[in-house]
């Protein structure tokens, strides 16, 4: 589903929004930018729309739905196939009774089509993971108390991602023909579309594809186990060698001031300065609110190390007793190029005195004047033999001063990372057993898909260009234009939890157990990332006229995206199960989980809004969720179970029916827009954007929980958005400022439950041959779910829940087995 401009629109007659429409709740009136005054009937006149503009709306295909689901009045239908093929071979040796030798390997073949990868039915992406792995394991036994256990494993990832050709795909069939900053030879497919953000519409997009992503892993470890007394103690190490041959270097996520999109993005606003005050007049009108492009694309064959060691001791204190106490350390390499090919932005390396000189109407930077790559440092000692022939800047010379003498790697190697865990597990009665344990774990991070250091100018030069015209994105000049980079903090910990919990149980009827626990966590250095080229809130309200490029703090340079370990998060939960084996026919469980979970930052490609200041961030999780039951059984029909006739004995008896119930509440969003209310440009805030002003901040939140069956115009709401004098209870920031209430994830949707059904039998044709015979019925009572809240206070659903889902599906399955 869909929303999409109707064909009025397309031809620049927007008479449609003057009063509150399928598109927005409100008016929307489009002025002159040159006048400020409105379009007479809201109609922009041919001579003043842009030819490239137009042709970006032309892109979006005619609505389709008679009646409007919401704010969607247009849906496609493709289907969407997946293919899986998995070939494992094994071979096991017993070359003396004290060895045992295994060899494992596997090839997997996993395809996939995704055929609204544009956010339409342009084009579909394919995905194929043609992945092998390998292992070599050696059990060696000393003695009945001291056995060695080593594995080699060696495998290769790889990721193939490319696009079908179609007439839709081609920029060309609509009339787009904008030239590209860095020229069409750069591009690997040149006519490919662009990417398109327009509130109050769906985006669509080129896609940041096709390419492909390869790369090796290699782990070698070993372990011992002895046995002394009442202790099985454990110790031993791990080497890891990862890498990652990368031509997947373009941020799969576009944001304001990036894009995921070679042939470049194009992002339209309702606050754009100069602008019509409503982001599709601007399109019609061809000016964007920013632009970025990416030139030729780059290729980084990334490697990394890891090496661990542990060390664990069983302690068995007593027959109802039991104590485990272990440490593992941690040491992770960060990865780096073979080819050095990567760079960074280093604001140590950043000299104020060879700054260049920016335009402040344009924002760009000044040919001529200052150093462009001023801060950008390339880690490593120089150029390796093998870069030559293969990166285009190794044998030219020009930027051999990068190299300042940082480690390949450039950030820190923390060796200092130890983490102690304690397990006790103590029989309180022959019915009633109490375990706790307590930890620290650490996680390494891979190569990151949101920061691309080989995706860095000189490397792969980005273009970011704000407030501009569509039919000319670079305003005629290929002088320069200002850098956008992404960045990696010096100080990148490793993400950790300490976690901890405590349980009993205890037999409470024949098979039943019932257990409860209490489990916490607290998380340390999660990712997430920031513009440290952002300027401060309320810069460009308090210099009208300059170029917001011309205002940030390192010259030259538009976002500098910076990825950096520092978000916290903590988790309190009680969980409640009951659990009867099966026995009799018959077998049940129930699980029931109350909890609570916080964070500063729940996703590691969130770009805070503020790079000052992010203390307003803390919340609810993304997935917090509050409650969750979950309800499964499975009992053997008790009819022709032992009849005397054979032939009902084998088909009518032993039939059992499976029964799975789960309900859960929803989890958290924010209402919020994307709108530069700070004043601080494009480059900050993705999915965590502006939030606005609550009256009922520090109350208590009113739900009336109805659905909108009507659509937007149903006045049932979900949330009371509006106060008892019909007044919005959220207002938009006032210009120069940002919203610091703790307003992230306040407000909770509809929750959701599912009511499986399944009756099943094996019928025995042999000994070796079966076949099963399975009905399943899913979501047997044809429970609606109901949909998502709207969360933007502009929109016509604002508040509202307008759809729904989960219809009932049966299946009818035949298996054989032989």
């Amino acid at each position: 589903m869909r929303t999409v401009p109707s064909e009025r629109m397309k031809t620049g007659d927007f008479g449609e929004l003057l009063t509150p429409s399928l598109w927005f709740g409100s008016a929307q009136i489009i002025r002159d930018p040159g006048t400020g005054q409105p379009f007479a009937g809201n109609v922009i006149p041919k001579a003043r729309q842009s030819a490239n503009g137009m042709a970006l709306l032309s892109v979006y295909p005619q609505a389709n739905l008679a009646v409007p689901q919401g704010t969607s009045n247009w849906f496609g239908v493709a289907g969407a196939p997946t293919n899986q093929r998995k070939d494992n071979i094994g071979i096991d040796l017993l070359p003396t009774s004290k060895d045992s030798i295994r060899f494992r390997a596997a090839l997997y073949h996993y395809y996939n089509e995704n055929p609204f990868q544009t956010g339409f039915l342009f084009s579909a992406r394919t995905f194929q993971r043609p992945n092998q792995t390998a292992s070599l394991n050696w059990t060696h036994t000393f003695s009945p108390t001291l056995i060695l256990e080593s594995l080699v494993t060696a495998s290769r990832d790889q990721v193939f991602i490319r696009m079908t050709d179609t007439a839709a795909f081609d920029r060309t069939k609509y009339g787009l023909n904008y030239p590209y900053i860095f020229g069409s030879a750069t591009k690997d497919r040149p006519n490919k579309l662009p990417a398109v953000s327009i509130p109050g519409f769906s985006d669509y997009t080129g896609s940041p594809y096709p390419s492909s992503s390869t790369g090796p892993i290699y782990v070698a470890s070993a372990n011992v186990t002895k046995i002394v007394n009442n202790h099985t103690v454990k110790f031993g190490f791990s080497f890891e060698r990862a890498g990652q041959n990368d031509y997947d270097q373009i941020n799969i996520q576009g944001v304001p001031g990036g894009t995921d999109n070679q042939n470049g993005r194009f992002e339209f606003s309702n606050s754009r300065p100069s602008g019509s005050g409503v982001a599709i007049g601007d399109t019609a009108l061809g000016l964007f609110n920013s632009y970025a492009e990416i030139g030729v694309r780059s290729f980084t064959p990334y490697r990394g190390h890891m090496y661990e060691a542990f060390a664990q001791d069983e302690w068995k204190a007593t027959a109802k007793l039991k104590v485990m106490l272990g440490v593992r350390w941690t040491v992770v390499q960060p990865y780096y190029s073979l080819w050095r090919n990567m760079t960074i932005f280093d604001p140590k390396y950043y000299d104020p005195a060879k700054a260049v000189q920016v335009d402040p109407r344009t924002g760009n930077p000044i040919p001529g004047t200052g150093d462009p790559y001023n801060g950008i440092i390339i880690p490593g000692d120089g150029w390796p033999d093998s870069a030559k022939g293969r990166v285009p800047i190794a044998t030219s010379g020009e930027f051999n001063n990068k190299f300042v003498g940082e480690p390949r790697y450039y950030s820190d190697i923390d060796y200092g990372n130890f983490q102690p865990r304690l397990g006790i597990a103590y029989q309180l009665n022959p019915k009633t057993v109490i375990r706790s344990g307590a930890g620290k774990f650490s996680t390494r991070l891979g190569v990151s898909d949101s920061i691309f250091l080989g995706g860095n100018p000189p490397l792969q030069p980005l273009a970011s260009v704000p407030t501009g015209s569509v039919d000319n994105p670079g305003g005629g000049s290929r002088a320069s234009f200002p850098l956008s980079v992404n960045t990696q903090a010096r100080v990148f910990h490793m993400p950790e939890a300490y976690s901890w919990n405590l349980t009993v149980e205890r037999e409470i009827l024949a098979k039943t157990v019932v257990g409860v626990s209490y489990v916490g966590r607290r998380g340390l250095y999660g990712q997430r990332e920031k513009n440290i080229n952002q300027p401060r809130v309320g810069a460009v309200q308090a210099n009208p006229g300059v170029n917001v490029n011309a205002l940030r703090p390192y010259k030259g340079y538009g976002p500098i995206r910076e990825t950096f370990n520092d978000a916290n998060s903590i988790y309190n939960a009680l969980q409640l199960e009951v659990t009867r084996r099966y026995t009799n026919g018959l077998s049940y469980g129930l699980a029931y989980t109350l909890s609570k979970c916080e964070d500063s930052g729940s996703a590691q490609r969130d770009v805070i809004p503020d790079a000052y200041d992010a203390s307003f961030l803390w919340g609810p999780c993304n997935y917090d969720t509050r409650h969750v039951a979950v309800v499964n059984w499975i009992y053997q029909l008790p009819f022709f179970r032992k009849s005397d006739n054979r032939f009902l004995k084998s088909v009518a008896g032993g039939w059992q029916i499976t029964g799975v119930t789960q309900f859960q509440t929803g989890t958290p969003f924010n209402v919020q827009t994307g709108d530069d209310f700070a004043g601080i440009g494009p480059g900050s805030g993705n999915n965590i954007a502006y939030f606005w002003k609550y009256a009922g901040y520090g109350g208590s939140t009113n739900y009336p929980r109805q659905f909108a069956a009507g659509g937007n115009n149903d006045p049932a709401q979900w949330l009371t958005v509006r106060d008892s004098n019909n007044s919005l209870l959220f207002t938009q920031p006032a210009a120069g400022t940002i919203v610091r209430d703790r307003l992230r994830n306040s407000f909770y949707p509809p929750g959701f439950q599912n009511w499986n059904l399944g009756l099943f039998k094996e019928f025995a044709v042999t000994e070796q041959q079966k076949v099963l015979l399975r009905f399943e019925a899913f979501n047997w009572p044809n429970h609606p779910n109901w949909g998502g809240v709207g969360g933007n206070p502009r929109g016509a659903d604002f508040g509202k829940v307008t759809g729904k889902s989960s219809e009932r599906n049966l299946q009818l399955s035949l298996r054989y087995s032989f």
